[in-house]
């Protein structure tokens, strides 16, 4: 178990507990893990279309965290459907055991394969990010 907890994941945690909050958003959401508990929240601003700044906060595990540093990492400059789509591959890639690896960081998450019942608290933060794009502040 301790393997899932690796530095680079620790490390992406860490990233999403320094989030600052953003005052000034145009979509959000918060969504709840109800197995587990975990919560996150997540604020965006769009601009012309595209995601221009993010931030999380989380009340939950350090897998959580980790799926919220992600998100904040790979949400920045980027069209709504471009999360949508990355949202569907990170689910597809932990979910298939023999499907590719995915780029952009996802593989960081490779311990937590095996594990099924840690899936929804790496994927909240995608989750949340996809619903928060669906509705307006």
């Amino acid at each position: 178990m301790d393997a899932i907890y690796q530095d680079q994941i620790l490390m992406l945690a860490k990233s999403a507990r320094a989030s600052v909050s953003l005052e000034t958003f145009t979509h959000h959401a918060t969504l709840m893990n109800p197995t587990c508990g975990d919560q996150v929240e997540i604020r965006l601003l769009l601009n012309e279309g595209k995601i221009e700044k993010a931030s999380t906060v989380v009340r939950g595990c350090a897998l959580c965290e980790a799926g919220a540093g992600l998100f904040l990492t790979l949400s920045q400059g980027r069209l709504p459907k471009e999360i949508t789509d990355l949202r569907q591959d990170f689910k597809d890639w932990l979910s298939d055991g023999d499907a590719a690896k995915p780029a952009l960081g996802m593989e960081k998450f490779e311990p937590v394969r095996a594990i099924r019942n840690r899936h929804k608290c790496v994927t909240l933060a995608f989750e949340a990010g996809g619903k928060a794009l669906t509705q307006t502040e």
